[in-house]
């Protein structure tokens, strides 16, 4: 059938984005009344609906709002996952996790000026476990290797404001170390290789070098009605080994595998 006398292709394209652009506006903002601005919702549904009036700009610009901004697009989409979300959280986030916990060792100057002690946290996985099949005799293997590689003597980690990354997923390593330079970063990340006996590959080791500084003394700030002293970032202190934990999913503990000096954990399998 032949187009009609007088047909016009804008009239025609236009009121064909119209009718389904609108149909979708009117079904993503079902619970607010057409013709009203009076409240955020309300006012955002009137600008996406296209009117009859508008250019093709004005149209372009509703298109836009809508599927973009307001993420209509965005909605329809599956998650797209390299890993099934389940596989992936068994394969990683659900496997046993060990927690080495480092502290600054005890400073006169600075608890009279009240500087809390730097802390410092590393954590892998054990990803030939699983929370099924660990029991007493992985933990106290592992718990031994800890006590030989950071208890004995305790291990010292020179905190800075470089950052050192290793990273190998497939045998629980997602580490991100505040270091003073590449040559501690990798001697700690070593280390931590070392408990489970596992070889350093330089493939997956990152040194994040800049030239930005900051400042021992960042000055104070009203906090509350007072004035306290600001937070010191990435300050460069060393920080000592102090104990080790296994975090088994289904457990409501941890498990102390190590303790270093008078720490109050209980039941820890190896203290030193």
């Amino acid at each position: 059938m032949p187009l009609p006398d007088g047909f016009d292709e804008w009239e025609h394209l236009q009121d064909q984005v119209r009718l389904a652009h609108n149909q979708a506006v009117q079904t993503y903002f079902k619970n607010q009344p057409d013709d009203d601005i009076s409240t955020p919702k309300r006012s955002l549904k009137h600008a996406c609906l296209i009117k009859d009036s508008d250019t093709a700009t004005m149209t372009m610009m509703r298109l836009w709002l809508f599927e973009v901004t307001c993420g209509h697009a965005a909605s329809m989409q599956t998650p797209i996952y390299g890993i099934p979300v389940q596989e992936f959280q068994s394969q990683v986030e659900y496997k046993p996790q060990i927690k080495l916990f480092f502290l600054e060792p005890y400073d006169s100057e600075a608890y009279v000026n009240k500087i809390p002690r730097a802390q410092g946290e590393i954590t892998f996985r054990l990803m030939h476990k699983s929370s099924e099949n660990i029991n007493r005799s992985d933990a106290e293997r592992i718990a031994n290797r800890i006590k030989q590689v950071f208890a004995t003597p305790p291990f010292t980690w020179e905190k800075g404001w470089y950052k050192a990354t290793y990273l190998d997923k497939e045998r629980g390593y997602d580490l991100r170390l505040l270091v003073k330079s590449r040559a501690e970063g990798e001697r700690v990340i070593r280390h931590v290789l070392e408990i489970q006996e596992h070889s350093f590959d330089r493939d997956y080791f990152q040194f994040v070098e800049h030239e930005r500084s900051y400042p021992v003394n960042p000055g104070t700030h009203r906090v509350y009605g007072r004035m306290v002293r600001k937070p010191i970032k990435r300050r460069r202190v060393d920080v000592k080994f102090k104990y080790a934990q296994l975090f088994v999913w289904g457990m409501p503990h941890p498990i102390n595998l190590v303790v270093v000096g008078s720490h109050r954990a209980k039941s820890v399998i190896e203290r030193v």
